[in-house]
């Protein structure tokens, strides 16, 4: 079973408490949650029995056209689904190439589908030593040689949070079509950093395929929701690979309205970069290396001296009912010795920081 994180179910079960007990750092997750009205839009249409009594509009037409204005896109452009994740494997089976090339360490479910849909999984594997951040001569010149059907590469990177700017990735993409390989771009947390977007190019190129999240910036992973901009052919033929109805009425409805709300998402960047910024000098003083991110969540190197990563987190969820990420699933780092946190309120960070300070002394 693929681990991940934001498992809090099986935490509260393990430890006979409420999940609301937890305070999850396992999850990379906006913690100011839905947006105003789009939360009250969801307890509105929740209670209304006719409203559930409908099925839901398979096409997600007006959440379609509520991200066709926020990215400046054609609607028929944009393909929704059941969150980010369940999109990878209609895209690659819409594809069908032999060989997808990938970075490791990088999200376990690129793998996973590979394997599932019998592609070839070929890893690029990043460098401690360059801090995770993706080489793109050297990617370049992998693609070059190897010829890939696909090209997997997310942006900004998971688990580091490093980032590449649009002209980067622009010339991997390039690369890639030129050798007659698709770019498949994962930019689940991209709106930190909206300018290192490709997502109106996406639209208009047959080979560039961009995936993003909707749950995670607007802090509602229970209702699953993400979708894919690419060329509308491309649409057509990934959308003919989705269930009829691949997300509820309440999902299409609440997301709207809350990709609506672009001063919640203004907020939410100014916010998150000064907690970032915060978080990552209070750990720092605690000795850990702290790897330089533009994301909503920091990857953290243990010294030798401290604790395994298995060891930190059981400690953390049963002294102090915190919950972080183990990152020894993660395919390319160092077993034991990498964790992952979000980036949460300042309240909150100031209690992971107080509890790692009692477990690493």
């Amino acid at each position: 079973m693929t681990v991940h994180g934001g498992d809090v179910w099986q935490v509260s079960e393990e430890l006979g408490i409420a999940a609301s007990e937890i305070l999850d750092f396992s999850a990379n997750i906006n913690p100011r949650g839905l947006p105003p009205q789009a939360r009250e839009r969801l307890k509105r249409d929740a209670s209304d029995a006719r409203l559930v009594s409908f099925y839901p509009d398979p096409s997600a037409r007006r959440l379609r056209e509520a991200l066709s204005q926020q990215l400046a896109v054609p609607a028929d452009a944009i393909v929704v689904g059941p969150g980010a994740e369940s999109l990878l494997a209609p895209i690659l089976r819409y594809l069908h190439p032999t060989r997808a090339l990938a970075p490791i360490p990088a999200f376990s479910e690129y793998r996973r589908v590979c394997e599932q849909e019998q592609i070839e999984f070929s890893p690029f594997p990043l460098q401690r030593s360059e801090l995770f951040r993706m080489p793109v001569d050297r990617l370049c010149g992998r693609i070059e040689s190897e010829s890939p059907g696909a090209v997997l590469l997310n942006n900004p990177h998971n688990p580091s949070g490093a980032v590449l700017d649009a002209h980067e990735v622009r010339r991997v993409g390039d690369i890639a079509i030129s050798f007659l390989a698709t770019l498949v771009l994962d930019e689940a947390f991209i709106d930190y950093v909206s300018e290192a977007s490709l997502v109106q190019e996406a639209a208009n190129q047959p080979h560039l395929i961009v995936i993003r999240s909707l749950t995670k910036f607007y802090g509602c992973p229970a209702l699953r929701v993400g979708y894919a901009v690419a060329h509308p052919d491309a649409i057509r033929g990934i959308r003919s690979l989705l269930p009829t109805w691949p997300v509820t009425q309440l999902a299409i409805d609440t997301l709207a309205d809350a990709v609506a709300d672009r001063e919640y998402a203004e907020s939410s960047r100014r916010e998150n970069a000064v907690e970032r910024e915060r978080l990552a000098d209070s750990l720092r003083e605690l000795n850990l290396v702290v790897f330089p991110s533009v994301a909503n969540y920091l990857l953290l190197e243990l010294c030798a001296d401290m604790p395994a990563a298995s060891n930190l987190r059981a400690r953390l969820i049963a002294k102090h009912r915190i919950l972080i990420r183990n990152c020894d699933s993660y395919e390319g780092l160092t077993p034991k010795r990498y964790v992952r946190v979000a980036v949460r309120s300042g309240e909150e960070n100031c209690r992971l920081i107080q509890a790692l300070a009692q477990e690493l002394r």
